[in-house]
């Protein structure tokens, strides 16, 4: 869907969904309520869940009123997804938001009546989470936001930003479902572009600063990374790890850049967020997760932190720099 139809839909619904949500939970009867599942803590990235909010008050739906949130944070332990999951049924929500890829699939693990809303970063069909993008036909939908659809893309950004690089490390967890699609892609693009990549293998913060530590005696000239529990958890860690080593990184998510990481390229976080708020609003209306179509982001951003550049000695074009869509100076 075209970002302008997806604003004129969502502007012609806003006015009937409140009524219809509260004529369909009864006089008198408690709001909705809707499960917040994170794998980290609340104090990280909470700008997602304050995006989350603006998108229902946009849908004209007020907290407390009309729905109400129930949150549920793993605290950067996948393990608990599942039991979260669980307290999260117990608690009687009648949808659940996942933030995550573990957090869709531990909420897929515990349901499979209840809807579950997420953040796509591996393709729901590939995976086996939808049927297909048009009818998911399970209980899963949301926003597909390309995370490896797009390394290629990002590995052309990185090499035109810095021309003479020939050997990326790619920040990977070998355990992951998407790290050998992903690889399969990446590399394909590499050798298009005359790269050479680097498995650099690493599952906590101990191993990444391992494998960060030792990219200097492996002649490793840039960075990318594949969307995994542990580089978000860590990604405070690896724009410092990629800054300390001079290591020109290209991102997923404009929040590394914010934390030094030198550039990203992907959707707008709180775009998608302020997205699947309208597949809340849906689910509150009596939809079925099942006819739902899984959409794409509607904003994709470049974002470059120049001060970054500077620091470790990337001067960069002002071709690219005019391109980008926020210059952190």
């Amino acid at each position: 869907m075209r970002r302008r139809d997806l604003i004129t839909l969502l502007a012609g619904a806003a006015a009937a969904w409140p009524h219809a949500v509260r004529a369909a939970a009864g006089a008198g009867a408690e709001a909705p309520r809707i499960g917040w599942l994170k794998i980290q803590g609340p104090g990280h990235t909470p700008d997602q869940l304050k995006a989350f909010r603006e998108g229902m008050r946009a849908l004209g739906l007020a907290e407390g009123r009309d729905f109400v949130l129930v949150e549920r944070y793993a605290d950067s332990r996948e393990s608990r997804l599942p039991e979260l999951a669980t307290e999260l049924l117990r608690a009687r929500v009648h949808l659940i938001l996942a933030t995550s890829q573990p957090s869709i699939a531990a909420a897929a693990r515990v349901t499979k009546t209840v809807p579950v809303v997420g953040r796509m970063n591996d393709d729901p069909v590939a995976n086996g989470m939808a049927k297909s993008l048009a009818r998911p036909g399970g209980n899963i939908t949301g926003v597909y936001t390309l995370a490896e659809g797009l390394n290629p893309k990002r590995l052309a950004l990185l090499k035109e930003a810095v021309p003479s690089l020939r050997r990326v490390g790619v920040l990977l967890r070998d355990d992951w479902p998407n790290a050998r699609h992903a690889w399969q892609a990446a590399e394909t693009a590499a050798h298009q572009l005359g790269l050479e990549l680097v498995a650099l293998n690493a599952r906590t913060a101990d191993e990444l600063t391992v494998v960060l530590d030792a990219t200097s005696a492996k002649h490793i000239e840039g960075i990318l990374t594949f969307r995994n529990p542990t580089v978000v958890t860590y990604l405070k860690l690896v724009a410092e790890l990629c800054r300390k080593h001079r290591l020109p990184a290209i991102f997923d998510d404009r929040e590394y850049v914010e934390a030094g990481g030198l550039m990203s390229y992907g959707p707008n976080i709180d775009a998608v967020y302020r997205q699947l708020a309208s597949y809340a609003a849906k689910l509150l209306n009596g939809a079925s997760a099942a006819e739902i179509p899984i959409e794409q982001p509607t904003a994709l951003e470049m974002v470059i932190n120049r001060r970054t550049a500077d620091t470790i000695g990337v001067s960069l074009s002002a071709g690219i720099l005019a391109r980008a869509d926020q210059v952190i100076e």
